[in-house]
């Protein structure tokens, strides 16, 4: 991406809602501006590769959920890729897991808890570009439709909120251990950055 400059341990940076907001950045997936990342060492271009399956957990105690809902919820998200990255090996996207949502309640803790009629997705991912040194994680946020009480009406009274699908956006870093040179075998890496914590452990 012409101009973007991301530094090599910059970790995970997550570009939407909140806290998110303040660590954005504007990226899109469009295979003409991306480009992988190849060690240009002889050593490290001869040494075998290593799959690594990466596990991203999120967890938070009040996410807004939609409308005035809000739970307790922990996310997680799981890819697999190839060390040292090579062109044309792209990651591999593992199957989604089901966002856990725990402790539903109204927001201003005055009413009773919307009744949600489907499941609040945090982070679903879809696909995955290489940048440089980070990998681009591109996914969906999905609320669902629900029924909240009119706070002001008593508690009494309740009307729908629509739900929604907006697309979301992760960046996570290979970890420094790995574009420090080789690390021992079947070691295992972690890293950590906005709520994210990042496993990265190798397949046999």
């Amino acid at each position: 991406m012409t101009g973007l400059v991301l530094p090599v341990i910059a970790g995970v940076v997550l570009l939407s809602g909140g806290v998110e907001a303040s660590a954005r950045r504007d990226w899109k997936p469009d295979l003409d501006t991306y480009a992988i990342w190849a060690l240009k060492s002889p050593s490290r271009q001869k040494a075998a590769g290593v799959t690594y399956k990466v596990v991203g957990v999120f967890q938070r105690d009040k996410q807004f959920i939609g409308g005035s809902a809000v739970a307790d919820i922990t996310e997680q998200v799981e890819f697999e890729f190839t060390w040292p990255l090579a062109e044309g090996a792209q990651p591999r996207v593992l199957p989604n897991i089901p966002t856990k949502v725990d402790n539903l309640r109204d927001g201003s803790a005055v009413c009773p808890a919307p009744v949600l009629k489907g499941t609040y997705e945090h982070f679903d991912l879809k696909s995955i570009a290489v940048i440089g040194a980070m990998f681009g994680l591109l996914g969906e946020r999905r609320t669902p439709d629900m029924e909240e009480y009119v706070g002001g009406g008593g508690c009494k009274g309740i009307h729908p909120v629509q739900g929604q699908v907006r697309e979301e956006q992760l960046l996570v870093s290979v970890p420094p251990e790995l574009l420090a040179g080789p690390v021992p075998k079947g070691q295992v890496l972690k890293q950590q950055d906005q709520g994210w914590i990042w496993t990265f452990t190798p397949l046999p």
